[in-house]
């Protein structure tokens, strides 16, 4: 008999769940002399629902709870230089150019302050040291997003003003605009 469900999602929760989560009171109940935690309830829930179907069901969550293991683990470890080069081609092939507007800061910025995990070694991060350099200023707004705001009835300064201070943010600047 073939699984139908979400048995693998279930595994892979149930592993962040059990990396992630602490043991909050290790001594929750007590049943023959065992002592069990508050995780022991959420562990025998989901035990009665994988069990529920035998090998049919405790296949696919096993698997689950392996893979999200497994990608809390690779997460942690950086990927090669070329691995972000394909993405990124591929990225522009498939997609089109996002206006101004919508664009995140550091795409706004041309990527300059694109920041990266150090790899670990040893259980702890290694830090490079960074070379001291000033930092920029904030690109002149785009005309959209001007727009966008004179738009909602503030004057061109204050609307320029504010987006130069959430580094071309429209939707900070507006709240910063309507909170004074």
């Amino acid at each position: 008999e073939r699984y139908s469900g979400p048995y693998p999602q279930l595994g892979a929760v149930l592993g962040l769940f059990h990396k992630f989560t602490p043991r909050m009171h290790p001594k929750f109940f007590g049943v023959l002399g065992y002592d069990f935690s508050e995780k022991s309830i959420t562990y025998g829930l989901c035990a009665q629902v994988i069990l529920s179907g035998g090998f049919s069901t405790i296949t696919p969550t096993f698997f689950g709870f392996v893979s999200g293991l497994l990608a809390v683990k690779w997460s942690e470890t950086e990927l090669p230089d070329f691995v972000y080069t394909i993405a990124g081609l591929i990225g522009k092939v498939i997609t089109d150019e996002a206006p101004a507007v919508m664009m995140s800061r550091s795409v706004q910025r041309g990527g300059a302050n694109r920041t990266r995990r150090a790899p670990t070694t040893g259980g702890t991060r290694a830090t490079a040291p960074s070379p001291a350099q000033p930092p920029r200023p904030p690109p002149p707004p785009p005309e959209e997003a001007i727009a966008q705001l004179t738009s909602m009835g503030f004057d061109r300064e204050s609307v320029v003003r504010a987006l130069q201070q959430t580094d071309n943010n429209v939707e900070a600047a507006a709240n910063r605009l309507l909170m004074g």
